[in-house]
């Protein structure tokens, strides 16, 4: 009886190592996968060759995730909340974070990062096959790269494997700025276009303007004469006339009033001079030279 249980530990054992392992193993062994993983990413910091961060530790990061799964199944009681940073947690928390932030899982839908790689491959290849005319025998192949690059970048809503993202890149930098293939042509018909517009435009504006503020002053002029702003306005010598028969007549009381005060005073005046000076004026002499006032 004793040997069959000892023959049923031993398959558990290989069938599941984990569960033959103390916390204490397990805990090591996710040590040193976290290790490996950490020393991996350091290493594809910059890609040596074409390998990356997500292919190049893909590996690495299976076993570190597999270790920390045998060990919370086995001992979550014991490293769970059992200090103050929570250490043990804290750290996977972080390697797991490096591992999502590069989106690395999306190399590995559907295979993209193998259709992407055959596709920057067939590039490469071509470039190294053309050294003298790279952007003429090499544009299909860039083409056919970049398309299946912006296509899979809007299906993933900008969620874009970092090997992809990083090869792309570098691409693009290669074949418009060290390859100069990529040129813009600038037509001289849009230029021209754009130099006319720009100067037609300002006077247009300020035509536009002087046609706006002349018609609104003869509105306004039209609306205090009472009559519509035509050319047929009143002249200046009109104006004049109409001011001037709209002036008030001083009633004939008034004027006999003043003309009487005007005589007094000459009367005061001339008592004081001599015999051979002029008459007094009578106030009816003095209306007569003076002439009667306007009615």
């Amino acid at each position: 009886m004793r040997a069959l249980v000892s023959i049923i530990i031993i398959i558990v054992c290989i069938i599941t190592p984990s569960l033959c392992k103390t916390c204490t193993d397990l805990l090591r062994e996710l040590a040193n996968a976290q290790m490996e993983f950490v020393y991996c990413n350091t290493r594809h910091a910059l890609p040596v060759q074409d390998e990356r961060l997500c292919n190049g530790c893909k590996v690495r990061f299976d076993e570190m995730s597999t270790s920390y799964s045998d060990l919370m199944k086995s001992c979550s009681k014991i490293y769970t909340d059992a200090d103050r940073l929570n250490i043990l947690t804290t750290t996977q928390s972080m390697l797991q974070s490096l591992w999502d932030r590069a989106y690395c899982e999306e190399c590995f839908k559907n295979n993209n990062s193998g259709n992407f790689t055959s596709l920057y491959d067939s590039f490469s290849t071509c470039l190294a096959e053309h050294p003298d005319s790279k952007c003429t025998n090499c544009l299909l192949e860039y083409i056919n790269m970049n398309n299946f690059y912006k296509n899979l970048d809007k299906e993933s809503n900008g969620k874009m494997c970092f090997d992809m993202q990083d090869i792309m890149n570098k691409t693009r930098v290669l074949w418009s700025k060290d390859l100069k293939c990529c040129k813009r042509e600038v037509k001289m018909s849009t230029f021209l276009t754009t130099v006319v517009v720009v100067a037609v435009l300002p006077i247009l504006l300020l035509y536009s303007g002087a046609i706006v503020l002349t018609k609104r002053r003869e509105a306004n002029h039209g609306l205090l004469n009472e009559q519509e702003p035509e050319l047929d306005a009143p002249s200046t010598s009109q104006l004049i006339t109409a001011a001037i028969l709209s002036t008030p007549t001083v009633p004939p009381a008034v004027v006999d009033s003043k003309f009487n005060k005007i005589s007094n005073l000459l009367a005061t005046r001339d008592s004081d001079l001599s015999s051979d000076d002029e008459p007094i004026l009578h106030p009816k002499q003095s209306k007569q030279l003076l002439g009667d006032s306007p009615k």
